[in-house]
């Protein structure tokens, strides 16, 4: 079993198939607009593994992350984008290494954010910002922010992707990428020539899955700045993208 997230270059998360769930309705196409009232809905578990760069391959897991059970009012009468959430993660020896909360936002009133623990110590907070991003021609766009309340990451994603349409007939199933964007000064990012920057990825998770459930699985590129914080903070923001588009069918 690994040793925390330090020496993590690249992980797979998996979003555990649940066949109870299967009355819910699953149209996979991303969509920030979710039905409520569905009274099967649950909570979510997700596995998270060390991977090769092409998450072809998957290696030791990381640790388990799931969904705690409070909150079985909202989960049922709130879509998923908007409900509150309490995340808890399992390592090897039962360590809790990272907790995150979500509380419930009014929509285009209130911004819709997740603050994250690592190790027992607030690391940071997701933040989605009420703004129309199909504006600026993105799908997508969140912002982490660290301990100190400084900006330290852009998360986006381009609309220009095959990936948006790859339910659409005839149209292959691409992945939807999102780049990872190092807000903090140069001269903290510690860049050197073999610098990578980082990219998260919503993978194709089969067929079985993609019509027959809300299961998901994406793929992390760390930054190679990225502290065993940041990485924290990099995999909560996978799960908050889950709920904010892929979980709404």
């Amino acid at each position: 079993m690994t040793e925390g997230l330090k020496y993590v270059k690249c992980a797979l998360l998996q979003q555990e198939n649940d066949p109870l769930e299967y009355c819910v309705c699953t149209l996979p196409i991303p969509s920030n607009i979710g039905i409520p009232l569905f009274p099967c809905e649950l909570p979510n578990n997700f596995k998270l593994f060390q991977s090769n760069e092409a998450f072809s391959q998957l290696g030791m897991k990381i640790m388990d992350i799931e969904e705690e059970e409070n909150h079985k009012l909202m989960r049922t009468i709130c879509c998923p984008s908007l409900r509150p959430l309490t995340i808890t993660s399992r390592d090897f020896y039962n360590n809790i290494p990272i907790q995150a909360e979500r509380k419930f936002a009014i929509p285009f009133i209130q911004k819709n954010e997740m603050k994250v623990k690592y190790d027992g110590e607030y690391a940071g907070k997701i933040v989605q910002e009420q703004c129309c991003t199909f504006m600026k021609g993105m799908f997508h766009q969140l912002f982490i922010y660290d301990s100190n309340e400084y900006l330290i990451y852009e998360i986006t994603a381009n609309l220009k992707q095959k990936g948006l349409l790859c339910f659409l007939p005839f149209q292959s199933c691409n992945s939807i990428k999102y780049s990872i964007i190092d807000k903090r000064p140069a001269e903290e990012q510690l860049i050197s020539e073999n610098y990578t920057n980082g990219q998260i990825e919503h993978l194709f998770y089969g067929w079985s899955n993609e019509l027959c459930s809300k299961a998901d699985q994406y793929g992390i590129k760390f930054p190679d700045s990225a502290s065993e914080k940041d990485k924290a903070l990099l995999i909560m923001c996978c799960i908050f993208i889950d709920y904010l588009w892929f979980e709404n069918f």
